[in-house]
């Protein structure tokens, strides 16, 4: 069976409910109802400077990261209304501080009732967090933009050092 034609009537524009990302993102089988979990704004950096004060022949002691240094591969989450018939879409990544496209997928949704809510659910590439910086993942309708979701990658929080063992204690409050 092929796909259905783009539509060339005179265009509607969809509108975007709802554009999230999210560590997991499916349907249930049984209910069709989306499930979406871990949604999150903000990841980490992978450049982390390891410390390196600390006494001769002591170990380096290794910090499990917080949550948001690797979450493999994301998913997006699109609810649309007002979709006439088969129409094309984008999906891009944009680094905002540049305004280069990281990444960006070609995708088409077909709905014959425009009062019917549309639903996708796309696996993403993992999102590049090799800088901190504003970033944006972007939906567009024949060139138009339907809406954006931020996302900002931040420095690796610095864990403390820890107090070399031969130093003295704080002084006690008295």
């Amino acid at each position: 069976m092929s796909e259905a034609p783009i539509s060339t009537s005179p265009a509607v524009k969809p509108t975007l409910q709802a554009l999230l990302v999210a560590d997991h993102a499916y349907s249930d089988a049984t209910t069709g109802k989306k499930i979406i979990a871990g949604i999150f704004h903000t990841i980490y950096s992978k450049t982390q400077a390891l410390p390196q004060d600390r006494p001769k022949g002591t170990p380096m002691q290794l910090q499990v990261p917080p949550a948001g240094f690797s979450m493999g591969s994301p998913f997006a989450y699109i609810s649309l209304i007002n979709v006439r018939g088969a129409q094309p879409f984008v999906l891009r990544y944009v680094d905002l501080g540049t305004d280069v496209v990281r990444f960006q997928t070609d995708f088409r949704v077909d709905c014959q009732d425009p009062l019917s809510p549309v639903e996708v659910v796309m696996p993403l590439l993992p999102l590049p967090v090799d800088k901190p910086g504003s970033f944006a993942l972007e939906l567009l309708w024949r060139d138009e933009s339907l809406g954006t979701y931020r996302i900002h990658v931040k420095p690796s929080p610095q864990t403390p050092a820890a107090p070399a063992a031969d130093s003295e204690p704080p002084p006690e409050a008295n």
